[in-house]
């Protein structure tokens, strides 16, 4: 425990050295795999010697951000020394520094990821509830049938992060905004009340949930905007009772009268291109699953994957499994079938323990160390990696494989997640990726790099 622990100090150490000290930190935030920061001065910044340090598995420059990339797990621990260490400074970054910056794409897809990534730990939990559900039906049904009673209550288990999950939603799109997350949480409330079903507004009759996650999103980023301009402009006696009155029967009247419809409309259209994209049974539906499993990693390089999130869980609504995940994690399984080929080869120590690391993981579906740590500085074994997520997501796509939350992690660790019946079909997916990174990488062959 010692030893893990001396790890992340050292970690830790060398963020704080090579981002210019504490002083210069505007926010810091951790998802899954990587420490984010915003930085007051970005030329204080020094990748290079940040990639030196042990445990450092790569750098991404994300425009307003810096992302660390330290790991699955140790990406929160790390955080959580820094920020301890930021606390005994009496350093607090609020967020003020990254507010004054305008508004751009890369701000707004960081912003989605904060808002998101929060919900995975219990999205991956209750949806692991659900997967052993769906693995003893498959190995056992007669047992499952005997003790359909304990079943039942696994499977509400599972399901009530789906219950709550606008509801988080809601709250953290308001704390990313500096805005109430009590009010948030109310939005996103309001949205889901079934007693909507009975109410009938000029005409149309209100719908529970409509518009989906893209309906939450949208309102309560309304709400918080609006409830810090109101409170603004209010008299602090008068803003406990005024500013969280208007704020919500202001919003509430735009959510339902234009809000809400619009989100519902984006909805209706994203169904039906997901429909004629992979759910028909056409070669087309195979190839597009195809380009989207061999160009998925472009997305995560430039970040623009994070545009993603709110999908994942539109498309969960709408069909009840998120077909799109699984594509795309295809593209961190070929990864993993070039660098296998990689392994068996290369002479290089140093890159032999890399693989040895980042293999292990990667096909967890963990797939930051190799894709920085190997592919992408081997250049053509990144390509290979690619053409093995190309086939992967043809596969994926061919047998309409769907996972049972919105997103999570990838590679095997999905296996309990797929939807019922698909794990076969999942793993004959993965294969292929991992066969064809494989041959792909032997075709392309690499430069050995230099000790």
């Amino acid at each position: 425990m010692a030893n893990k622990i001396e790890h992340l100090e050292v970690i830790a150490d060398g963020i704080e050295q090579y981002i210019g000290g504490f002083g210069n930190v505007a926010t810091l935030t951790n998802c899954m795999t990587r420490v984010r920061v915003v930085l007051k001065d970005r030329s204080m910044f020094n990748a290079d010697e940040l990639k030196k340090i042990e445990g450092v598995k790569g750098v991404v420059d994300a425009g307003e951000q810096f992302q660390i990339i330290v790991g699955m797990g140790t990406a929160a621990k790390v955080a959580g020394v820094l920020t301890k260490r930021l606390s005994k400074l009496g350093v607090a970054p609020s967020g003020a520094e990254a507010e004054k910056q305008p508004m751009t794409v890369r701000k707004a897809l960081n912003t989605l990821a904060a808002i998101f990534v929060p919900t995975i730990p219990a999205l991956i939990g209750c949806g692991l509830v659900l997967g052993i559900v769906n693995i003893f039906k498959l190995v056992s049904p007669d047992f499952v049938a005997a003790h359909a009673s304990i079943f039942e209550l696994f499977n509400v288990v599972g399901r009530a992060v789906f219950a709550v999950l606008s509801i988080m939603i809601g709250m953290n799109t308001a704390k990313e905004l500096q805005a109430s997350p009590a009010i948030g949480a109310v939005m996103a409330a309001i949205l889901a009340s079934p007693a909507l079903a009975n109410i009938e507004l000029f005409g149309a009759k209100m719908v529970p949930g409509g518009g989906g996650m893209f309906a939450v999103l949208l309102v309560c980023i309304f709400s918080s905007k609006f409830e810090l301009w109101f409170r603004s402009r209010v008299k602090e006696s008068l803003d406990l009772i005024l500013t969280p009155t208007v704020t919500i029967i202001v919003s509430s009247a735009v959510a339902l009268m234009i809000l809400q419809p619009i989100a519902h409309s984006v909805n209706m259209w994203l169904g039906n291109v997901v429909s004629v994209a992979l759910l028909n049974d056409s070669a087309g539906s195979v190839a597009v699953g195809g380009v989207l499993g061999g160009g998925f990693l472009f997305l995560l390089l430039t970040g623009l994957h994070q545009g993603l999130i709110p999908i994942h869980a539109q498309i969960l609504e709408t069909f009840g499994l998120n077909y799109l995940f699984p594509i795309l994690a295809m593209g961190g399984m070929g990864q993993v079938g070039a660098a296998a080929y990689v392994y068996l080869k290369t002479k290089n120590q140093r890159l032999k323990k890399t693989i040895t690391g980042a293999l292990p993981v990667g096909i967890l579906g963990v797939g930051e160390p190799l894709l920085f740590g190997v592919s992408l500085p081997l250049g053509k074994t990144f390509i290979a990696g690619c053409i093995g997520g190309f086939a992967g997501g043809a596969v994926m796509a061919a047998f309409k494989v769907g996972i049972i939350i919105p997103f999570g992690t990838a590679g095997l660790s999905l296996i309990p997640l797929v939807g019922e019946g698909q794990i076969l079909h999942f793993m004959l997916a993965v294969l292929s990726a991992w066969v064809v990174g494989f041959i792909a990488s032997i075709a392309l062959g690499f430069t050995e790099p230099k000790e």
